[in-house]
Protein backbone atom coordinates (compact mmCIF):
# COMPACT_ATOMS: atom_id res chain seq x y z
CA UNK A 1 0.00 0.00 0.00
CA UNK A 2 1.23 3.47 -0.83
CA UNK A 3 2.45 5.67 1.99
CA UNK A 4 0.82 9.10 1.82
CA UNK A 5 1.87 11.72 4.35
CA UNK A 6 -0.19 14.77 5.25
CA UNK A 7 0.55 18.41 5.96
CA UNK A 8 -2.08 20.63 7.59
CA UNK A 9 -1.25 24.33 7.34
CA UNK A 10 -2.33 26.64 10.17
CA UNK A 11 0.46 29.20 10.33
CA UNK A 12 -1.01 32.37 8.83
CA UNK A 13 -1.95 35.56 10.62
CA UNK A 14 -5.65 35.37 9.61
CA UNK A 15 -5.66 39.14 9.11
CA UNK A 16 -9.06 39.21 7.42
CA UNK A 17 -10.60 37.01 10.12
CA UNK A 18 -9.04 38.96 12.98
CA UNK A 19 -8.08 35.84 14.95
CA UNK A 20 -6.62 32.40 14.18
CA UNK A 21 -9.12 30.25 12.27
CA UNK A 22 -7.82 27.22 14.16
CA UNK A 23 -9.27 28.59 17.41
CA UNK A 24 -12.74 29.36 16.05
CA UNK A 25 -15.48 26.90 16.94
CA UNK A 26 -18.09 25.01 14.95
CA UNK A 27 -20.74 23.33 17.09
CA UNK A 28 -18.61 23.77 20.20
CA UNK A 29 -15.48 22.19 18.73
CA UNK A 30 -12.40 24.17 17.80
CA UNK A 31 -11.66 23.89 14.08
CA UNK A 32 -8.11 22.69 14.74
CA UNK A 33 -9.46 19.68 16.66
CA UNK A 34 -12.26 19.07 14.15
CA UNK A 35 -9.77 18.86 11.28
CA UNK A 36 -7.10 16.92 13.16
CA UNK A 37 -9.72 14.27 14.00
CA UNK A 38 -10.41 13.83 10.28
CA UNK A 39 -6.79 13.92 9.12
CA UNK A 40 -5.56 11.57 11.85
CA UNK A 41 -8.56 9.28 11.39
CA UNK A 42 -7.80 8.89 7.69
CA UNK A 43 -5.39 6.58 5.86
CA UNK A 44 -2.62 9.18 6.02
CA UNK A 45 0.52 7.58 7.44
CA UNK A 46 1.51 10.73 9.33
CA UNK A 47 0.27 14.29 9.75
CA UNK A 48 2.56 17.31 10.10
CA UNK A 49 0.72 20.31 11.55
CA UNK A 50 2.51 23.55 10.67
CA UNK A 51 1.87 26.45 13.04
CA UNK A 52 3.21 30.00 13.03
CA UNK A 53 1.17 32.98 14.23
CA UNK A 54 0.05 32.41 17.85
CA UNK A 55 1.47 28.90 17.73
CA UNK A 56 1.49 28.50 21.53
CA UNK A 57 -2.22 29.35 21.80
CA UNK A 58 -3.10 26.81 19.13
CA UNK A 59 -0.90 24.13 20.72
CA UNK A 60 -2.71 24.62 24.03
CA UNK A 61 -6.08 24.20 22.30
CA UNK A 62 -5.23 20.85 20.73
CA UNK A 63 -6.90 18.03 22.67
CA UNK A 64 -5.88 15.15 20.39
CA UNK A 65 -2.87 12.95 20.93
CA UNK A 66 -1.60 10.60 18.25
CA UNK A 67 1.67 8.99 17.30
CA UNK A 68 0.83 10.00 13.72
CA UNK A 69 0.86 13.72 14.63
CA UNK A 70 3.93 15.96 14.55
CA UNK A 71 3.55 19.66 15.35
CA UNK A 72 6.14 22.10 14.00
CA UNK A 73 6.43 25.88 13.91
CA UNK A 74 7.32 27.95 10.87
CA UNK A 75 9.30 30.84 12.35
CA UNK A 76 9.01 32.65 9.00
CA UNK A 77 5.25 32.32 8.63
CA UNK A 78 4.98 35.92 7.43
CA UNK A 79 6.70 34.83 4.19
CA UNK A 80 3.46 33.50 2.74
CA UNK A 81 2.00 30.00 2.72
CA UNK A 82 4.72 28.45 0.57
CA UNK A 83 7.25 28.76 3.39
CA UNK A 84 4.90 26.77 5.63
CA UNK A 85 4.57 24.05 2.99
CA UNK A 86 8.38 23.90 2.87
CA UNK A 87 8.57 23.68 6.68
CA UNK A 88 6.13 20.78 6.71
CA UNK A 89 7.92 18.95 3.91
CA UNK A 90 11.22 19.17 5.76
CA UNK A 91 9.72 16.85 8.40
CA UNK A 92 8.70 14.14 5.91
CA UNK A 93 11.65 11.85 5.33
CA UNK A 94 10.15 9.20 3.09
CA UNK A 95 6.78 8.79 1.48
CA UNK A 96 5.15 8.14 -1.87
CA UNK A 97 3.28 11.44 -1.84
CA UNK A 98 2.25 14.34 0.36
CA UNK A 99 -1.30 15.62 0.86
CA UNK A 100 -1.43 19.34 1.61
CA UNK A 101 -4.49 20.75 3.38
CA UNK A 102 -5.44 24.14 4.80
CA UNK A 103 -7.08 25.21 8.04
CA UNK A 104 -9.22 27.47 5.79
CA UNK A 105 -11.22 24.42 4.65
CA UNK A 106 -12.99 23.29 7.85
CA UNK A 107 -15.24 20.62 6.34
CA UNK A 108 -12.64 18.26 4.87
CA UNK A 109 -13.52 14.71 5.98
CA UNK A 110 -11.50 11.52 6.37
CA UNK A 111 -13.77 9.98 3.75
CA UNK A 112 -12.67 12.61 1.22
CA UNK A 113 -9.01 12.26 2.19
CA UNK A 114 -9.19 8.47 1.78
CA UNK A 115 -10.86 8.88 -1.60
CA UNK A 116 -8.14 11.30 -2.76
CA UNK A 117 -5.50 8.81 -1.63
CA UNK A 118 -7.25 6.14 -3.70
CA UNK A 119 -7.01 8.41 -6.75
CA UNK A 120 -3.25 8.90 -6.46
CA UNK A 121 -1.09 7.72 -9.34
CA UNK A 122 2.71 7.59 -9.17
CA UNK A 123 4.30 10.99 -9.89
CA UNK A 124 0.93 12.65 -10.51
CA UNK A 125 -0.28 15.88 -8.86
CA UNK A 126 -3.83 15.21 -7.67
CA UNK A 127 -6.18 18.24 -7.57
CA UNK A 128 -9.84 17.82 -6.61
CA UNK A 129 -12.57 19.80 -8.35
CA UNK A 130 -16.23 20.52 -7.67
CA UNK A 131 -18.49 21.86 -10.41
CA UNK A 132 -15.42 22.85 -12.43
CA UNK A 133 -13.69 24.68 -9.55
CA UNK A 134 -10.37 23.37 -8.24
CA UNK A 135 -9.94 23.05 -4.49
CA UNK A 136 -7.97 21.51 -1.62
CA UNK A 137 -6.46 19.33 -0.31
CA UNK A 138 -4.09 18.38 -3.12
CA UNK A 139 -1.56 15.56 -3.34
CA UNK A 140 2.02 16.21 -4.46
CA UNK A 141 4.45 13.39 -5.38
CA UNK A 142 7.27 13.01 -2.87
CA UNK A 143 9.65 13.23 -5.85
CA UNK A 144 8.94 17.00 -5.97
CA UNK A 145 9.94 17.58 -2.33
CA UNK A 146 13.55 18.64 -2.99
CA UNK A 147 12.50 21.02 -5.76
CA UNK A 148 9.87 22.63 -3.53
CA UNK A 149 12.09 22.97 -0.45
CA UNK A 150 14.90 24.56 -2.52
CA UNK A 151 12.79 27.44 -3.88
CA UNK A 152 12.77 30.94 -2.42
CA UNK A 153 9.32 31.32 -0.78
CA UNK A 154 9.36 35.06 -1.44
CA UNK A 155 9.53 34.49 -5.19
CA UNK A 156 7.64 31.24 -5.73
CA UNK A 157 4.37 29.59 -4.77
CA UNK A 158 2.97 26.09 -5.00
CA UNK A 159 1.03 27.26 -8.04
CA UNK A 160 4.37 27.91 -9.80
CA UNK A 161 5.51 24.36 -9.06
CA UNK A 162 2.25 22.91 -10.34
CA UNK A 163 2.52 25.01 -13.48
CA UNK A 164 6.03 23.63 -14.10
CA UNK A 165 4.61 20.12 -13.95
CA UNK A 166 1.23 20.75 -15.57
CA UNK A 167 1.58 17.63 -17.72
CA UNK A 168 1.56 15.58 -14.53
CA UNK A 169 -1.62 17.11 -13.10
CA UNK A 170 -4.62 14.83 -12.63
CA UNK A 171 -7.91 16.61 -11.89
CA UNK A 172 -10.37 14.43 -9.98
CA UNK A 173 -14.04 15.40 -9.77
CA UNK A 174 -15.64 15.24 -6.32
CA UNK A 175 -19.26 15.48 -5.24
CA UNK A 176 -18.55 17.62 -2.19
CA UNK A 177 -18.24 21.39 -2.03
CA UNK A 178 -16.05 21.07 1.09
CA UNK A 179 -12.99 21.29 -1.18
CA UNK A 180 -13.93 24.84 -2.22
CA UNK A 181 -15.51 25.99 1.06
CA UNK A 182 -12.97 28.63 2.03
CA UNK A 183 -13.15 30.48 5.35
CA UNK A 184 -11.13 33.70 5.42
CA UNK A 185 -13.51 36.36 6.75
CA UNK A 186 -16.04 36.77 9.57
CA UNK A 187 -18.83 36.57 7.01
CA UNK A 188 -17.49 33.25 5.74
CA UNK A 189 -17.20 32.00 9.32
CA UNK A 190 -20.88 32.83 9.89
CA UNK A 191 -21.68 30.95 6.67
CA UNK A 192 -19.62 28.00 7.94
CA UNK A 193 -21.65 27.88 11.16
CA UNK A 194 -24.88 27.71 9.16
CA UNK A 195 -23.38 25.09 6.85
CA UNK A 196 -22.40 22.96 9.86
CA UNK A 197 -25.90 23.25 11.33
CA UNK A 198 -27.57 22.25 8.08
CA UNK A 199 -25.37 19.31 7.13
CA UNK A 200 -26.29 17.25 10.18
Amino acid sequence: MRKISGILLSAGESKRMGEPKALLELKGKKIINKLLEEYLGSLLAEVVLVLGFRADDIKKAIDIKSEKLKIVVNEHYEKEMFSSIQRGMEEIQSSDAILIGLIDHPFISRKLINWLISQYETNKIIIPSYNGRKGHPIIIPFSLKDEIVALNPENYSLRDVIHRHENDVKIVKTNTDSIIFDMDTREEYERAKKYEENKN
